[in-house]
Parts: C-alpha cells; sequence; structure tokens
C-alpha cells in the first residue's frame, strides 16, 4: 500500500511539493508565535522576580528613565549619599531596601575583558535573591566572587573561572540565566568590591572628586512595599524628597506587556492566516487529486481492492502530505524561532526567556498531531466519496463528472 501511496503523490509532484511547503510554512509559523510569546511571557515574569522590587530610588539628577535603568546594559555613573537609604527605610510602608553601586569596567587590552561593561554592587539579600534563580547559585559571594551575566560566559569563561577586572582577579561564583535584559551584559558583585575597583579607578577620579569618596555612595535604591497597595502612597512620599528620584518598575513592565501585547497579535494574526491558507490548499488538494483520480479508483476495484482499501490509500496519502510537511516545518520553526530570539535578546529591550527543552518538545509533538487530524479531516470527505464510486460506470465515463 504505501508504494502505492508514493507513486500516487509523485505523479503530481508539483501539486504534492506546494502542498508539502504551504503545511511546512504554516506549521513553523505556529511553532514560532507560540514559543516566542512564551518566551516573552516567562522573561516579563522572571524579570519581575530578579528585580524583587515595587519602586527604584536614583539620584535626583540623574538622567535615566526607567526602561534604560532596568533593561540597558550601558554603565551609569550616577552617585548620591548613602545617607538616603537610612532616610528611605523610615518611611511608612516601606518593608526592604536594598542599595546598588554602578561602575564599569575598562576597555583594556591587558585584561580578560576587553570593553565597557556594567559592574554592579550589590547586597547580600541581592545575592540571595539571584541564587534561587540559578540552578548553580550560590547563596554568598566572597570579596574575591563575581556573578556574570547571561552573555558574558563566552568572554568570561564558566562557573569557577578567573577573571580581571581593574586589575583585580575574581572568580565567576555562577551564571545568571539570559533574560534579554541589562543583567545579561552586567557583572555582579559584593557592593564593597565594585566600591574599592571604583576607587582606584584613574578616569573615575574627577568624579570622586565631585560626588565624594565611593565608600559613602550608591547609585540606586530597590525599595520592596508592605503591601502593592501602598505603592503608590510610599511614592508620593519619596517624590517629596527633593534630592531623589522614584521610578516606578510596574509601569515598566505594563507598558512593555502592552507592547508586547500589540506585537504578539500581529504575530498571530500573520500566523493564523497561513496556518488557515495551508489547511485549505490541503483540503483543496486532496479534494481536486481525488476526485481527478476517479478511473484509477475504478481501476483498483476492478482489480480487487476493496472500498476499505481505497479508503486507506486516500488517508494514506492525505497523512503523507500533511506529516510530510510536518516534519519540514518543524525544523523551519525552530530556525525562526532561533533567528528572532536571537535579534531580540541582542537589542537588550525587554526580558525574555527562553522555553526549555519540555516545552519546545510538547509544541513541536502538538503541532506534528494538529497537522495529522487536519491531514486526516481532509481525506476523510473525499474518501467515503471514492469508496462510494461504482467501478464499471466510472470506467464507462472515463474522467467526466456525472
Amino acid at each position: 500500500m504505501w508504494r502505492l501511496i508514493f507513486h500516487g503523490i509523485s505523479r503530481r509532484r508539483w501539486q504534492s511539493i506546494a502542498t508539502i511547503f504551504g503545511v511546512a510554512l504554516g506549521v513553523s509559523l505556529l511553532l514560532t508565535v507560540l514559543v516566542l510569546h512564551q518566551a516573552i511571557a516567562q522573561g516579563l515574569e522572571r524579570g519581575k522576580a530578579r528585580l524583587g522590587a515595587d519602586l527604584l530610588v536614583v539620584p535626583f539628577h540623574a538622567r535615566v528613565d526607567v526602561d534604560e535603568a532596568l533593561f540597558s546594559g550601558s554603565p551609569l555613573n550616577v552617585y548620591m549619599d548613602q545617607k538616603w537609604e537610612d532616610v528611605v527605610r523610615k518611611i511608612p510602608g516601606v518593608r526592604h531596601v536594598e542599595a546598588q553601586f554602578f561602575t564599569q569596567t575598562l576597555a583594556l587590552e591587558c585584561c580578560a575583558v576587553g570593553e565597557e561593561i556594567r559592574l554592579v554592587g550589590i547586597e547580600p539579600s541581592s545575592v540571595s535573591r539571584f541564587a534561587l534563580m540559578s540552578p548553580d547559585g550560590e547563596q554568598r559571594l566572597g570579596s574575591d566572587e563575581i556573578i556574570a551575566g547571561g552573555q558574558l560566559i563566552a568572554r568570561l569563561g564558566w562557573k569557577g573561572s578567573s577573571v580581571e577586572l581593574l586589575g583585580d582577579v575574581f572568580r565567576i561564583a555562577f551564571q545568571l540565566e539570559s533574560t534579554g535584559t541589562g543583567l545579561d551584559e552586567s557583572i555582579l558583585m559584593p557592593i564593597a568590591s565594585a566600591r574599592r575597583l571604583a576607587a582606584n579607578s584613574a578616569p573615575l577620579q574627577p568624579v570622586w572628586k565631585e560626588a565624594g569618596s565611593p565608600d559613602r555612595l550608591i547609585s540606586a535604591l530597590l525599595i520592596e512595599v508592605d503591601d502593592p497597595a501602598h505603592i503608590d502612597s510610599v511614592a508620593e512620599s519619596l517624590d517629596k524628597v527633593s534630592d531623589l528620584r522614584v521610578l516606578r518598575p510596574a509601569e515598566a513592565f505594563q507598558r512593555i506587556k502592552q507592547s508586547i501585547g500589540t506585537f504578539s497579535i500581529a504575530l498571530a494574526a500573520a500566523g493564523f492566516v497561513t496556518v488557515l491558507v495551508s489547511v485549505v490548499h490541503l483540503f483543496s488538494h486532496i479534494a481536486a487529486v481525488a476526485w481527478d483520480r476517479k478511473g484509477e479508483w475504478a481501476l483498483y476495484r476492478a482489480l480487487g481492492a476493496t472500498r476499505a482499501r481505497l479508503f486507506q490509500l486516500m488517508v494514506g496519502e492525505a497523512l503523507a502530505l500533511s506529516l510530510g510537511g510536518a516534519v519540514f516545518g518543524l525544523p523551519l520553526g525552530a530556525g525562526l524561532y532561533h533567528f528572532a530570539l536571537s535579534r531580540l535578546l541582542a537589542r537588550n529591550a525587554f526580558p525574555i526567556a527562553p522555553p526549555g527543552p519540555a516545552f519546545l518538545a510538547a509544541i513541536s509533538l502538538a503541532a506534528f498531531a494538529l497537522y495529522g487530524l487536519i491531514g486526516l479531516a481532509a481525506a476523510i470527505g473525499p474518501a467515503v466519496r471514492i469508496a462510494r464510486l461504482q467501478p464499471a460506470l466510472i470506467m464507462a465515463q472515463g474522467d467526466i463528472d456525472p
């Protein structure tokens, strides 16, 4: 039977190729849309969890918007006095405050890092939070240990590797998973180590003359409120402090979510139209080919083929076309997804968390099964009709429709 199926498909080679290509295109776009949507949704959730803050406070004079502060990988040399941490802690509704200190590496040919990369000094509570989100995370960082962003491992080395930063040697404690944000291009270290490196950096000496010793400076404060309903009231209290500027990460995430929603709808619409066209083409191709071959089916019946055998042949050809297209479409979809993902990750525009192999396998199997059912549905009507043909009548009429 398989030889007859292959023979029937190969006799209409270009029609069959067009049908398989249409199915492959539909499967590839369906896979790309679903996996990209999952990656973006996971990225937003992971981005919120990693930030661990309801509000972000920076110096009032800092010319930086919330998107740049949260998602950009460019170095930000903004500083304020550490005393503001104590001031913020005393504001009603504030439950937890974490300080950060920003600096950067230099483009030194002698060092392992050959370009400017943001260094972020963090407190122990931040280390614990990041450790919970990494499969090999460590709850504590030594003064000579760092956490590497997801896109830096190729340049710095793997866990346990040594790297030279501004003349000091550090060990990579663990790596963060890629998210498509500035953290992917950042190095995290204990805040005391970041301050020490910054204090010894010759290009930053003019900054310290104006801002003061880095030992008493911080760049940002991450604030967690005791109740989400109090975010606005806490932000209003912070706005009254003239030397501080309040950024609201929730608004940035909501804005990104809305933008992504528009992007997802457009992508889903394109994918739906492509899938619909491929399904319609498959149905029409199966119906047309089945009826054009009336004489062939009648000859099979005259040679002893049963109605059940004709039904199996028709269904077999439809499944071969639909599943064959799915086989080609799955790797094509994977390629489109990885291409789109690499472009989005390179921009560091918003958080992205690529789904794991289990999700990809499940989506691939679901797409394969879906097009198998579509092929079966496309074949049932024509197959029943062909099985009911009267051989003598069809052979007498030839290919003339009754």
